[in-house]
């Protein structure tokens, strides 16, 4: 190919480059103080008097200590070996399940 050829589309390139604009989405904005991003409390139909929202979010995560999450990841990871080993359906079975409770496991212990 001819360097002729290349040269209208570089122009045209280097021109556009140089007159663009950026958008607006991508200016810079000064950070607003109140939040315009959804709420708990926006999903809700119809009036609500409870201002205050829950602190914790799962009540049974929050009774296990960070032993047990340990101890579920282990079982897990172990599950998954096992089912691996195992090979055939029953072992893609074990080996799903096992994933699960390492990954429970895994949100208990790391919290």
């Amino acid at each position: 190919m001819s360097l002729s050829r290349w040269a209208p589309f570089a122009g045209a390139l280097l021109l556009a480059l140089t007159l663009s604009q950026p958008a607006a989405a991508q200016a810079p904005v000064a950070p607003s103080p109140t939040s315009l991003a959804p709420t708990l409390a926006a999903t809700r139909a119809g009036w609500s008097f409870e201002n205050d929202q829950p602190l914790t979010v799962n009540q049974s995560a929050a009774r296990m200590g960070r032993r047990e999450g340990r101890a579920l990841a282990l079982v897990g990871g172990a599950a998954v070996i096992a089912g691996i080993l195992i090979g055939d359906d029953a072992g893609t079975i074990i080996a799903i399940g096992g994933a699960g409770i390492g990954l429970y496991g895994l949100y208990i212990w790391q919290r």
